[in-house]
């Protein structure tokens, strides 16, 4: 789920979650040139949604197991330059909590380079349960880790973002975002109009 507030830029990030960052871009950037992907039959049906697809695969494939070891989320989104045509993302960003994450939806162009156009997003739902002590007693929520809604809806329905998500129990998901007008520059839903969610064929 994405966050609100202060991003969480790289020069924030702690030395060993940046070499984390850096290990999981370049098993990403590895995985899209090799093999691994033979299996894969993608939900996209265009050239360009296949290759967004892939690197969304790919990225989150590179980072469930930190995620998932570390109990954070790790997200960022996925843009095409204008120009080339090349599928490039941001992060992965390493979340403050279990149960979110910073990809810096706020930020101008969703914190994506000049002369590219944000396609898509990606994040990690790394536990099945949230804890919490409250009054020095141990309370277990359901982390609703199977659902996109929340935080998660709202930034692909408001962006015209779909979203992909990896779950820990290496399923790879889907969300497209209904129908939408440019308002005022922006997507903006149908009214009452519902995403369609599910997972996509083969584990990560």
């Amino acid at each position: 789920m994405p966050m609100t507030g202060t991003f969480m830029l790289p020069q924030l990030i702690t030395l060993a979650g940046a070499n984390t960052v850096a290990r999981c871009e370049d098993a990403a950037r590895s995985k899209m040139s090799g093999s691994d992907q033979s299996s894969f039959q993608p939900k996209a049906t265009t050239p360009d949604g296949i290759k967004i697809e892939k690197a969304a695969r790919a990225l989150l494939k590179s980072v469930l197991k930190q995620s998932v070891d570390d109990r954070r989320e790790f997200g960022g989104v996925i843009y095409r330059d204008d120009t080339t045509g090349k599928i490039g993302w941001t992060g992965p960003f390493r979340g403050h909590a279990s149960g979110r994450v910073d990809v810096q939806q706020d930020a101008e162009n969703r914190g994506c380079p000049v002369g590219t156009t944000p396609v898509a997003w990606y994040h990690t739902h790394p536990v099945k349960e949230f804890y919490n002590i409250q009054n020095g007693v141990l309370i277990t929520m359901g982390a609703e880790w199977d659902k996109f809604i929340g935080g998660d809806e709202d930034l692909s329905n408001k962006w015209g973002l779909t979203g992909y998500v990896a779950t820990f129990d290496g399923r790879f998901w889907r969300y497209d975002p209904p129908p939408s007008t440019m308002i005022n520059g922006k997507p903006t839903s149908e009214a009452f109009a519902k995403g369609r969610w599910g997972p996509l064929n083969g584990k990560l």
